[in-house]
């Protein structure tokens, strides 16, 4: 199996190192590759440690734009929102959203939130993962989201619901080849929901994209359909 294109990586706009290439080096690659599509996808600014400098959003839409004109292959630009509120609110202004081809959305450590008490996930786990679930179900209808990034990974939160909330409104369930966990009866769950999957391989370097050797393992083991993933080569199924 082969993917058109890779829609979730990180360049040196992910501050402190995070990202190790630049976004012109990281379109080189996907275009040896042979990819379709491809797009930067740094953290919002509200992550501490690795988001992108909000006076840099307008610099690497600015970039994108002029490498696109001779980018042999479809080349867009997005952001990996962090959700930060209950309400699901996310660190991006409507402003800055517009700036966007693709509004990205995850939790990561390193972002201050008002919804998730370590604490409370470690001796109420069950409570804690439903305001967790509204959380993500919130964001869906508070935002046009194109693709939810790694759920389950750093928060734990009910799969189905949150998966058919994606279906209902268009949003891709994101299989992540860095961040993948889900048990068989969650797998199960997504399928179960109708929703539609998109493979990433979150590359922070130029080395890793389109790699999905962990992703497609779990895309055969849980029997994932390939025709809900939209990414996924026709020709390679």
């Amino acid at each position: 199996m082969q993917i058109t294109g890779d829609y979730h990586t990180h360049t040196k706009y992910s501050k402190n190192n995070h990202g190790k290439n630049t976004i012109q080096e990281m379109v080189d690659k996907a275009s040896d590759l042979g990819l379709e599509g491809y797009a930067v996808t740094d953290h919002g600014p509200g992550h501490i440690f690795f988001g992108i400098k909000r006076k840099n959003i307008d610099v690497a839409r600015a970039e994108v734009d002029n490498i696109k004109k001779d980018a042999p292959l479809n080349l867009y630009f997005g952001l990996e929102a962090n959700l930060v509120k209950g309400d699901g609110s996310i660190d991006l202004s409507e402003d800055e959203i517009k700036k966007l081809d693709l509004l990205l959305v995850g939790y990561h450590k390193g972002t201050v939130t008002d919804f998730f008490n370590p604490f409370r996930a470690l001796f109420n786990p069950k409570k804690q993962k439903e305001i967790n679930t509204l959380a993500y179900i919130n964001c869906l209808n508070k935002y046009k989201v194109d693709i939810l990034t790694h759920i389950n990974e750093y928060i734990r939160v009910d799969v189905y619901r949150v998966a058919c909330a994606a279906r209902e409104k268009g949003t891709l369930i994101e299989l992540n080849n860095k961040h993948i966990r889900f048990n068989e009866s969650e797998a199960k769950d997504l399928v179960r929901s109708g929703c539609n999957f998109i493979l990433s391989s979150d590359a922070h370097r130029k080395g890793n994209i389109a790699k999905l050797d962990r992703v497609l393992d779990f895309v055969e083991k849980y029997n994932i359909p390939h025709e809900r993933i939209v990414n996924l080569d026709k020709l390679y199924k």
